[in-house]
């Protein structure tokens, strides 16, 4: 009966034992297991801000914050421009550089939408010239040329 009792006993040890390392594993596990999804979530947001959109772009189908759109043109009063849209979800800004002769549009989303938009500006004192645009605004106000 005593050696029934000893093997009973080293039976409930042993399992004892057993059951605590498999606890210890699981807790262990679970810990890697977040402490490695925590990296890896580090890396993607590292990675979103290394690809953040550019500030201003002049290419197509490429978003960004800005548009620019440059043209030379000179008249007797320095300069003159006007645009036409069928769409009031962008603003449009123009400055003039005397010196160069050259417009700087900057163009910019104001919500969510497809704009055609028609950019004039003189050459000369009689001639106008025109740009034809098609831009699209993304819903955090990001804009993109498209034709």
């Amino acid at each position: 009966m005593k050696n029934t009792t000893n093997n009973i006993t080293k039976t409930l040890i042993a399992v004892g034992i057993a059951f605590v390392i498999a606890v210890s594993s699981a807790l262990i596990m679970g810990a890697v297991r977040a402490d490695a999804a925590t990296k890896k979530s580090a890396r993607i947001t590292q990675k979103a801000a290394s690809t953040q959109l550019p500030k201003t772009t002049s290419k197509k189908n490429q978003f960004a914050k800005v548009y620019t759109v440059k043209a030379s043109g000179k008249t007797s009063r320095g300069y003159d421009w006007t645009y036409k849209t069928d769409y009031k979800n962008i603003k449009v800004d123009c400055k003039y550089n005397f010196k160069a002769q050259k417009y700087t549009f900057k163009i910019t989303g104001k919500s969510y939408g497809l704009n055609h938009l028609t950019l004039k500006y003189k050459t000369s004192d009689k001639k106008w010239a025109s740009i034809k645009l098609t831009l699209f605004v993304d819903s955090q106000k990001y804009i993109m040329r498209t034709a």
